[in-house]
């Protein structure tokens, strides 16, 4: 199966988010259950590689929300590494921020485009980012990401683009389920770099309560 035509097989759908005080209307896969049967079908182990860009998770929500309460500079710059849907970027370019997005797939890349033009967000660079292979897109006063390290092998690469990326006196913003155990590795070695502070908030969907974890990141200065 080839990712990179996922989204020329799949319907989308179009759904008004509204978050702070913008209201963006991002077109998603209306359903992604032939893909999961595909993948099933394909190899009872495919699901591993499943395509996480494909939705938007809660974290995307909290995150972008918490960032709308925050007051920021709109001369700020931001970068969202594994932006997947691109919910937390799409709604910081809606507030004026200049964004640029990155992720690997293809199909994501293309749907973060599409979403981008459909909701005239002219402030937004999309680059495809590879971790293991890091060509660092600049440095950027804010660095975002949700659900950013589901594996353990994504924790160093993760933390390079993190440190690559931030400016000396930029902010992290991180967010993520609070059952994501990856992220306790990945804390630990941002330890070394960074003073973290955390903060917990909560979404429900339908009759399931989300617990989300926040870390807000800044970089440790030189002895």
């Amino acid at each position: 199966m080839n990712d990179a035509f996922i989204l020329n097989r799949l319907p989308l759908d179009a759904s008004p988010i509204r978050i702070g005080d913008n209201t963006l209307e991002l077109l998603t896969v209306k359903n992604i259950e032939p893909l999961l049967l595909e993948l099933e079908e394909k190899d009872k182990t495919a699901l591993a590689s499943f395509p996480y860009w494909i939705k938007i998770w809660e974290s995307d929500i909290i995150l972008a929300a918490y960032l709308a309460e925050q007051n920021l500079d709109k001369n700020r710059t931001v970068l969202e590494l594994g932006a997947g849907m691109g919910v937390v970027g799409l709604f910081l370019a809606a507030s004026g921020h200049p964004v640029t997005l990155t992720d690997y797939n293809p199909d994501a890349l293309a749907l973060l485009e599409k979403n981008a033009e459909r909701n005239g967000l002219t402030s937004v660079t999309v680059r495809q980012l590879d971790w293991n292979h890091f060509e660092s897109p600049g440095t950027f006063d804010i660095v975002c990401g949700a659900e950013l390290v589901y594996r353990q092998a994504d924790i160093q690469p993760a933390m390079n683009a993190v440190r690559k990326s931030i400016k000396p006196e930029g902010t992290v913003y991180l967010a993520h389920d609070i059952k994501r155990l990856s992220m306790i590795d990945f804390l630990a070695e941002a330890g070394r770099y960074f003073e973290i502070a955390h903060t917990g908030k909560s979404m429900t969907m339908g009759d399931e309560k989300k617990q989300v974890v926040i870390h807000i990141m800044t970089p440790k200065k030189p002895a």
